[in-house]
């Protein structure tokens, strides 16, 4: 919530400027002609709206007055003077998982409306978005799913991809209906509705289940994904419209869901290639960034566009460059950000956790029911977190047939983690059932062994055992895991068995890192012009799986603060 903060506080003055910024004008409404098109009108119609320019150093100021809140304050969304290089309201650099949502975010007109679900501007002006990339632009979700001839219904990809998020229900509503359609389509969405967490050396465990966030959802302070989406698409079949409705009622809330990045950056960037409003740039390296001096930063006078230029190996195979601008440009390529350190205004806190992560992809001899299990070990926690769940499948036989995966994320020792990734596919998934497949441990005796300073007398050592019975049972009654409204849940799962590992043994160090600004103890995610989301601002412990969350809270953040703007 604090950074949140800080970044709309000064979020209002990076943008400051002819592009984007609220202003009191001292010229009355009268001064605008305004050629706005009603809602209704084609969509090439509604995203023109001229207006007589307010200032002569700019060729076009694009802004309407916001009726419903004050009069005499009108917000506006300018472009720079025409010029050889095309000029956006926003480049986002970085095309993976956070740039796409903001991408997204900024397209989507229902995205930062009221509770009614209406704008609060009538018409606003459509923002023209650029999202580069360096890699080559994804297949598409079903050239990712398929292989060779076969159905899309019917086929499963070979094997899933250890590099995944587990996404909040929140986050998940950010992707949009379409993607996250296309995602449960497509069977690339690892739903689960329980979690199970628990130690290794006493009996506190806590049980976390959909039910819990009923209340949310009622009152509207949390998306149901289960109506969010088409009800044939979550079933996997064609139900009638009654039947689908019933079970919608009867499944609980989701507590999130587990996606990987290839499944999740392919339907995200499906969903951007319909819209012409957005310029998607692939295979292209930045050159150079010419963003204004912090020094700019609180002025009077709005800083100067930003200007980008790159090289770009087209669809002929040949390089071409060019010059882009931008009233802002978001980074989000990462946490070794070219955009951060080429701007060289954002200092960088970096800390090393000491633990280091070992990741992979198992397969499992039976469903894991969609719940999640973590267990906390004496080096850092385990967990097993569902990828595929077969249960969604198209029908019974196919269950049968088809295999059921699930990802490990282990944070431990360097030492270990070495260890680990040294061992054979068979000699990791034995060590893995060990640790993941014993439950919650009994207290240890409080009172000392009966040759160990109690009298061998048999009244004694009969009042010594009946009072250490009675210690361990208050103590094991009041761990975490008798703390539950619904005492029927708690009762502990044995995880599934792992059969074996797929694919390769993945390690990677667990740093925190975090950009700070001198004088701003809350950190610096702007500076004119330039604004940092995701990794490229931060990174911490996957531990509570909140990195990609982090990251989308902040495109969320931003993309409101730009649509206030241009409202």
């Amino acid at each position: 919530m604090t950074r949140a903060i800080a970044l709309a506080t000064r979020l209002e003055v990076a943008l400051s400027g002819p592009q984007i910024k609220v202003q009191v004008l001292a010229a009355s409404c009268s001064q605008l002609t305004c050629h706005a098109h009603p809602t209704d009108a084609p969509k090439q119609q509604r995203r023109h709206c001229s207006y007589r320019p307010l200032y002569s150093s700019h060729s076009s100021l694009s802004c309407h007055a916001n009726k419903h809140r004050h009069n005499n304050i009108l917000r506006r969304f300018s472009s720079s003077p025409s010029s050889k290089h095309q000029h956006y309201d926003v480049i986002i650099a970085g095309g993976g998982a956070v740039g796409s949502v903001l991408a997204r975010l900024l397209l989507d007109d229902s995205f930062g409306s009221g509770n009614n679900g209406k704008s609060s501007c009538q018409y606003r002006r459509p923002l023209k978005v650029a999202l580069l990339e360096q890699r080559s632009s994804p297949p598409s979700l079903e050239n990712l799913t398929i292989d060779g001839q076969q159905s899309p219904a019917t086929t499963q990809p070979k094997t899933p991809n250890p590099r995944a998020y587990a996404l909040s229900p929140t986050s998940l509503s950010y992707l949009g209906p379409s993607v996250l359609q296309s995602l449960v389509k497509y069977n690339r969405c690892g739903v689960y509705n329980s979690m199970q967490i628990w130690e290794h050396d006493g009996p506190a465990q806590l049980h976390f289940s959909g039910e819990d966030l009923e209340g949310a959802v009622e009152d509207g302070r949390l998306v149901d994904l289960n109506s969010y989406l088409n009800d044939s698409s979550v079933a996997g079949t064609g139900s009638n419209d009654s039947s689908s409705s019933a079970d919608n009622k009867r499944r609980r809330p989701w507590l999130g869901a587990v996606v990987e990045d290839g499944p999740l950056v392919s339907s995200l960037w499906e969903e951007l290639k319909k819209d012409d409003r957005i310029d998607l740039l692939d295979n292209l390296q930045i050159k150079s960034i010419q963003a204004p001096s912090p020094s700019l930063m609180g002025k009077i006078q709005p800083p100067p566009p930003v200007q980008l230029s790159y090289i770009r190996t087209n669809q002929d195979n040949e390089e071409e460059s060019n010059t882009l601008s931008a009233d802002l440009l978001v980074a989000a390529d990462g946490a070794n950000s070219l955009v951060r350190r080429t701007v060289g205004s954002f200092p960088m806190m970096t800390r090393s956790y000491g633990r280091k992560a070992v990741t992979c992809t198992v397969e499992l001899e039976a469903s894991m029911a969609q719940t999640a299990f973590q267990r906390f070990l004496p080096h850092g926690p385990i967990a097993l977190l569902p990828v595929w769940n077969s249960q969604d499948c198209a029908s019974k036989e196919d269950d049968e047939k088809r295999p059921v995966y699930a990802n490990v994320v282990w944070s431990t020792t360097p030492s270990e983690a070495d260890y680990l990734l040294s061992l054979s596919p068979s000699d990791f998934t034995s060590i893995l059932n060990h640790h993941l497949r014993h439950g919650p441990n009994v207290n240890p005796t409080l009172l000392p062994d009966a040759n160990q300073g109690i009298p061998s007398i048999p009244l004694f050592t009969t009042i010594a055992k009946e009072m250490d019975s009675l210690l361990r049972t208050a103590n094991t009654a009041l761990t975490m895991g008798t703390w539950t409204e619904s005492p029927s849940r708690n009762y502990f799962r044995m995880p599934p068995k792992s059969v074996g590992v797929v694919g390769t043994l993945l390690g990677f160090d667990l740093t925190m890192s975090h950009v700070v600004t001198s004088g701003q103890k809350d950190g610096g995610y702007t500076s004119p012009r330039v604004a940092l989301v995701g990794d490229a601002a931060h990174t911490m412990h996957p531990m509570a799986g909140q990195g990609l969350n982090l990251g989308m809270g902040d495109v969320n953040s931003l993309a409101k603060l730009i649509k206030e703007a241009v409202d």
